[in-house]
């Protein structure tokens, strides 16, 4: 366990500090450079760096090179014909760095097109090109790659061994209570200083100063979720950095994940090493980082679950009233936080009516009924106050404009644009005659509506679609999932390279001056969430399968609980909403659904390993 945590931990610092080639070039005249790498054998734009404007100087041009294992690339040292001197070339790597000279570049460089001839000269190798866009390929050395893996391993198995007499030494010693209670404030208080200084003052998006515009200027539409808005005026009365909406957020998320998993485990070591784990998946990090609605919802959600797990435990009748207060009204918050959040909150509802109704009624018969009643009328409660909330702003209740209707109705002009592709005719025939298949297909891209906004513009959005739309679930249902299967698949990251928006690692432009100071800690931070994120450990539909998995055994070991079914479901269920009402297919939409499977799952493996001690 030692070995594969300390392994893990490696893996994450090698992630941490990716291999980067170094080139140092003169040209006679300002130009850049790009290096492409063979992905899938075949080189690509997608899968390359291009440099910064290089003018005639000696300083290096530093390209990041992508977590598979490759042992040539192409190198294109202009956009048009010129003369290019390299002096040379560095392969920096965890463990040491890799030098190509001049001769050594000659050695491993083969010319691919527009380049007359390579020539070593006391200045460095010259490269004379007789066209736009010459390119040459170099061979790599395939030697660091095994010795960088040797390495890790041989750190591995040393700090596992040290870490081992450490904790072997110290078992023994009972940990007073009171620490455990400053440990579990101070763990996730210092993790999310952490992050909130990594990051500062936190990635902000469209999304973001849309909601923190409305925060300060008044809520007038609910095109996103006012409560976001609300949210941010209070954060704003203690500070109006942005910094402390980012690490409010970040810090009551943490906090009570960290709690549930101390309550489930009893140990503060187990939820150290998850909280650890957790922010090393690069979906998880890249959505903390910026100040998204998505981590605010799962935030409450994860608190106002927290709540009702302590609660459990409380004797008190007026402590019970208050807690069970508290968690429905965190939950309400994260029911507002999203459009679609009221999904997730459905088996914490039903929970908490769980927890309420069994400290009352004692029969079976009457404690379903009971747990019936109360959670749909809370639920109930919950969403028509909810709906209230986007349709009049606070404080003054003013009618605002509710886009709802044409969110929807943009979801389902994606859903026949994808079923017209599927069947390969137009199905908007009936209200738009004149498009062709072609034109569909130009402008359709289940990614993201945005990047459909010509579908968009051509379509109208109101009751017509409906029809068509209903038309086409019937007459053509297998075909009608064609722009959810899309949708899902851009999501859960499984298509090739870099998944869909994984992160926002950028303010934009905005009217209250706020931008992001030079920190290279930050961004060798976004290069690991964009390079791991390709990594098939760390795709999210690689970590929905392991937790199936562990939901199966589980079941199937008789050591399903309550609490684990709840959270299972509330990730399930969210993620099902996602997919019927989504029409964006960015990487932090499944925040949610990611944080709770990973807390299952982890669960899920402690639960094994329980097991196997007992054998």
């Amino acid at each position: 366990m030692i070995l594969v945590a300390m392994s893990l931990l490696l893996v994450g610092v090698r992630l941490f500090f990716p291999d980067s080639m170094v080139i140092y070039a003169q040209k006679d005249k300002p130009d850049f450079i790009q290096v492409f790498f063979p992905i899938g054998g075949a080189y690509s734009e997608q899968n390359s760096v291009r440099s910064a404007l290089l003018d005639n100087t000696k300083k290096g041009v530093e390209i990041s090179l992508p977590l598979t294992s490759i042992d040539h690339v192409r190198i294109d040292p202009a956009n048009e014909a010129a003369e290019v001197v390299i002096i040379k070339i560095e392969l920096r790597h965890l463990f040491g760095t890799e030098t190509y000279m001049p001769n050594d570049l000659l050695a491993h460089a083969k010319p691919l097109q527009m380049i007359d001839k390579l020539e070593v000269t006391p200045a460095g190798l010259l490269i004379r090109s007789t066209g736009n866009d010459p390119a040459f390929e170099l061979l790599l050395n395939k030697s660091s790659g095994l010795y960088q893996f040797i390495m890790l391993g041989m750190i591995s198995v040393l700090l596992s061994f040290a870490v081992f007499l450490v904790v072997k030494k110290f078992a023994h010693l009972k940990m007073p209570t009171a620490s455990s209670k400053v440990y579990l404030i101070t763990i996730p208080l210092l993790i999310s200083l952490g992050v909130a200084a990594l990051f500062y003052p936190g990635f902000m998006s469209y999304d973001t100063l849309h909601a923190l515009r409305s925060a300060r200027n008044g809520v007038i539409d609910s095109m996103w979720p006012p409560m976001v808005s609300y949210v941010w005026r209070v954060v704003d009365l203690v500070s109006s950095n942005p910094s402390a909406m980012h690490f409010s957020q970040v810090f009551l998320l943490l906090f009570s994940i960290f709690f549930i998993v101390f309550s489930f485990t009893k140990k503060i070591s187990y939820a150290t090493v998850f909280l650890l784990i957790y922010l090393s998946i690069p979906v998880v990090l890249g959505t903390v980082a910026v100040i998204w609605k998505d981590v605010l919802m799962a935030a409450f959600f994860m608190a106002g679950f927290a709540v009702i797990v302590f609660m459990r435990q409380v004797i008190n009748k007026w402590g019970v009233i208050f807690l069970s207060l508290l968690a429905a009204f965190l939950i309400f918050l994260g029911v507002c936080s999203r459009h679609n959040a009221i999904a997730a909150a459905v088996p914490l509802i039903f929970y908490l009516a769980w927890v309420l109704s069994s400290r009352i009624l004692k029969s079976p018969a009457k404690l379903w009924l009971g747990v019936i009643l109360l959670g749909s009328a809370l639920t109930g409660a919950a969403f028509s106050t909810k709906s209230q909330l986007d349709n009049y702003s606070l404080p003054g209740f003013v009618k605002m404009n509710n886009s709802n209707d044409v969110f929807i109705q943009a979801v389902r002009v994606l859903d026949v644009a994808g079923a017209s592709l599927c069947l390969g005719t137009n199905l908007f025939a009936d209200i738009v005659p004149n498009i062709s298949l072609a034109e569909i297909k130009s402008v359709y891209d289940p990614r993201h509506a945005n990047l459909s906004k010509g579908l968009l513009d051509k379509v109208p959005l109101d009751n017509r679609i409906n029809r068509v739309w209903t038309k086409v679930a019937v007459d053509h249902p297998i075909c009608f999932f064609y722009n959810k299967f899309q949708l899902t698949k851009y999501m859960i990251g499984a298509d090739s390279g870099v998944q869909f928006l994984i992160t926002a690692p950028s303010v934009d432009k905005n009217e209250y001056g706020y931008s992001l100071p030079e920190s290279s800690l930050r961004d060798s931070a976004v290069s690991y969430i964009v390079q791991a994120s390709q990594l098939t450990l760390f795709k999210p539909w690689f970590l929905y399968l392991i937790s199936i998995t562990a939901f199966i055994y589980m079941l199937l070991a008789r050591v399903l609980s309550t609490e684990y079914l709840v959270i299972f479901l509330s990730a399930v269920f969210y993620f099902a909403s996602l997919v019927a009402f989504g029409n964006t297919a960015d990487a932090r939409l499944p925040f949610y659904t990611t944080t709770t499977l990973l807390i299952f799952t982890f669960m899920s493996i402690l639960e094994f390993k329980k097991r196997l001690s007992r054998l």
